[in-house]
């Protein structure tokens, strides 16, 4: 009887270890919100004015609604119409829609638009492009620690 309690034990502490190891690893390899992407370019001292979520069902663009999250933000030393968005977006195949929307457009409603993992954002095109490549980079960087 002894050795059947024993055996039981071991088996739920190493399942319980299997399954801590499991959740750990799935929130540190998780892809950020988009929140927590805007607070990351606050951090790191890039211009963020009013920021706001944008829900599918308040958003009257003509962007793809694959998009799980959007926030919009302003950039205060560009002129006053000068916004980013950052869109999370539950897989790869759901993120080219948006894009390629972007990407299409050239002339005054060029776009930048930067990837990192199933994250987009995308900075207006009258956003200086040195400028508007600190988004990008700073994307770049927190995606590539995935420690959100």
């Amino acid at each position: 009887m002894f050795i059947v309690r024993v055996a039981i034990v071991s088996g739920c502490v190493l399942l319980a270890v299997v399954l801590a190891t499991v959740l750990l690893l799935g929130l540190v390899n998780r892809d950020p919100t988009s929140e927590e992407v805007v607070q990351a370019f606050r951090d790191e001292g890039l211009e963020v004015g009013e920021a706001q979520p944008i829900s599918r069902s308040e958003d009257r663009s003509f962007i793809p609604k694959t998009y799980e999250e959007q926030i919009s933000f302003t950039i205060p030393s560009s002129r006053e119409s000068a916004r980013g968005r950052v869109f999370t977006l539950p897989s790869r195949e759901t993120l080219d829609p948006v894009r390629e929307y972007y990407e299409e457009f050239g002339g005054v409603f060029y776009s930048y638009v930067y990837v990192e993992g199933n994250v987009l954002v995308q900075i207006a095109g009258d956003v200086p492009e040195d400028h508007a490549a600190q988004y990008g980079e700073v994307l770049r960087a927190t995606g590539e620690r995935r420690a959100w």
